[in-house]
Parts: C-alpha cells; structure tokens; sequence
C-alpha cells in the first residue's frame, strides 16, 4: 500500500459521536445557513472551533466544485482501510462569506469505531452513493456546477485542519447528511488567482492566519488559480500521483493528481503552466499545531498544454477558461483526425474523431465561459 493510499483511506480517522445524540430533523426550511467561514473557524494552533459535538443540524449551500469518483475510489471494497470512497468540495455562492467544505463518506466505517453496524456492505454502499449523488426531490444527478444545500444531521468533524461534513462515522441513518439541489448548471465560481507568496513565506514555510483572512486558511476548499509555475519533476505524473510545484524564487507547494484519465493519456503542461485547482489541507503532524499540510487538488488533465485545468470545460480547448474563436481555431486545425495525440484538440464527444459532431457541441457552447 503506498503511503498515498493511506492518507486517503484515513481522512477522517476521528472517534465517533455516540449513536443516537443527534437531535429530530428541524424544518430545514427555515433552519438559517451556517457559513463556510465558521464552520471551517481555527483556534491559534488551527484546530477547529466550530461546535460539532452539540448534537445540532447544520444546513450549508455551495457549488459543487469536483467529481467525486476522480477524486477518491468510490468502487465498493476498494483496496485500502476504509473500502469504498467518496468526497465533494462545495464552495459558497454569496460574497458575504468564503472559504470551501469538503462532504466525506467512506464504506468501512466500523474499521474506525470498532462497531460493525457502521460498515456498509457492497450493496448498501451502492445505495449510499446513488442517494448522495441525486437530488431527493427531483432524481436529478448531480454535476459539477451545480448548487446545492445541505441538511447535515450529525453534522461533521474536524481533521488535519479543515471541518468536514460527514455522517461522524456512524452508520445509523440519523446521522446521514443529504445533498439537495437549488439550481442546476449554476457554474463554477471563478478561480481565485493566487501565488506561492500570498501562501508561504521567503523561507517555503505556509502562513497561517487564524482568522483566516490571509495566508493559506484564506483559500482553504475553494477554487484556485496559479499562474507561471513549474514542477519539480514529473517523475510521479499519472493518476493519483503526488507533485510538487515551484515558482522559481524558491516556494514550492504540493499537488495532488485525481484519478483522471487524462493524467494517463497526455503528458505534463509545457513548463511554465498554469494551474486551476482545488485548494485543500490535511496536516499529518498535530504535535505543533494543524498549520500546515496545504496542498492543490487536480481531478482530470485535458492535455491543452499550457493550463493544467482539473476536470476542464465541454469546448474550452485552449484551455483559457472560455470557448472562443481560439477553440474553433483548434477544432478546426484537427478536423477529420482519428490520432490519440489529437484527443485533446477537438474530439469533444470522445469518440475518437474529430468530425461534425465536435464542431456541433463546441458552436453550442461558443462564446459561454467556464467559470
């Protein structure tokens, strides 16, 4: 097992709630919203502050920012500690608050409590997945994009430095959270551009603000831009490999690669890149505080070779983060193709051409913007 395996099958290795300590549904309705910025409130050392044991619901909205089977093995029985699993990061809509949430569930729960009851069986894990995946009330499935409210009963645990929404480990469906929908295809917020140095000081250590107004816990769980970097190898390119990024005056930044297939058929960017991730946490040592463990999080690679853009945009070619004429310029270079190498280049239905069809989906969504 590499030692990325094991990370991902303890991200939240935390002692559960006891059965039966949350509280009767509310009426969701007029339950008010709790903020991204206090749930994910940091003391000095950057352990949580919000309330996750008082045994009280907790209702958020946000934009669903990743697929979850690129970012984690959703395949029940999957190798590893945990089984089968599954993690959103959803970002707030409204400017009066900031900051992201990662939604978290796992199969083998009972590995963690010691109690049976909390691992689902193959069967109930598929259960689990299709009702985390579709709106309740509309049988809608879910996309990035999308923006959603969620009804979240147990609610969460702090781990490695952010709060999670979870079920805290438990398999009694009073502690199930649900994801309902507000609006379909509302679209991904614009990346927030940043730089090694809003992040990490002359000497490649991470800022850490505790109240999060600056530094890394300013961008934690949102989506993120990072322009004119490098990796420092590449020798771990592929699906669910680890990189490192450089900006060249000597701040480096960790980044995580999903489970894209992408990463398997494309090469890495030309260097200089840019970069449009996820920006995430988890900080494996807590013996000097939860200050550390910032990473970026890519889910899928295009091969557009210049931003590498996480799951990319229908149309979005030149990966620019809009469809323009640069895009049709693209297509049209690589029309009547069948090569691998011209996947990337207009072969928008993926049916390994470049034809009528591609030319139809990307004049369908010219002039529209990705984020």
């Amino acid at each position: 097992m590499t030692t990325r395996t094991i990370r991902l099958a303890l991200i939240c290795l935390l002692p559960a709630i006891a059965a039966g300590a949350w509280a009767d549904d509310p009426d969701w309705s007029t339950l008010p919203y709790t903020t991204h910025s206090d749930f994910q409130a940091v003391d000095t050392g950057g352990f949580g502050t919000f309330p996750v044991f008082n045994g009280q619901p907790v209702k958020m909205r946000g934009v669903i920012l990743n697929d979850p089977a690129n970012m984690l093995n959703p395949t029940p029985g999957a190798p590893g500690f945990l089984g089968g699993l599954w993690q959103v990061f959803i970002q707030p809509d409204v400017v009066d608050d900031f900051g992201g949430t990662a939604l978290w569930m796992g199969q083998y729960l009972g590995n963690i409590t010691g109690d049976p009851n909390d691992t689902y069986s193959d069967v109930e894990w598929l259960a689990e997945l299709d009702r985390l995946s579709h709106d309740p009330d509309t049988g809608h499935a879910f996309d990035r994009g999308d923006l959603v409210e969620i009804h979240a009963r147990a609610p969460g645990l702090h781990f490695r430095g952010k709060t999670n929404i979870n079920e805290q480990h438990s398999g009694n469906p009073l502690a199930n959270f649900d994801v309902c929908l507000i609006e379909a295809n509302h679209g991904l917020p614009a990346p927030r551009v940043f730089t090694l140095a809003d992040v990490k000081d002359s000497a490649d250590e991470f800022i850490f603000d505790p109240d999060r107004l600056t530094g890394a816990e300013n961008y934690q769980g949102t989506l993120v831009r990072v322009n004119g970097v490098t990796f420092e190898d590449t020798e771990n390119w592929g699906p669910d490999g680890e990189m490192v990024i450089s900006d060249g005056a000597g701040r480096t930044m960790p980044v995580l690669l999903g489970r894209g297939h992408g990463f398997e058929v494309y090469d890495p960017p030309a260097e200089p890149f840019d970069l449009i991730a996820i920006f995430d946490q988890e900080d494996f040592d807590s013996d000097d505080g939860l200050t550390d463990g910032y990473r970026l999080w890519i889910m899928d690679y295009d091969g557009n070779g210049s931003v590498l853009n996480g799951e990319g945009c229908d149309g979005d070619i030149d990966g620019d983060g809009a469809v323009g004429l640069g895009d049709l310029a693209a297509l049209l270079a690589s029309y009547g193709t069948t090569a691998d190498a011209m996947y990337a280049q207009g072969d928008l239905d993926r049916d390994g051409d470049v034809d009528l069809s591609d030319l139809s989906a990307l004049l369908a969504v010219y002039g529209t913007s990705c984020w």
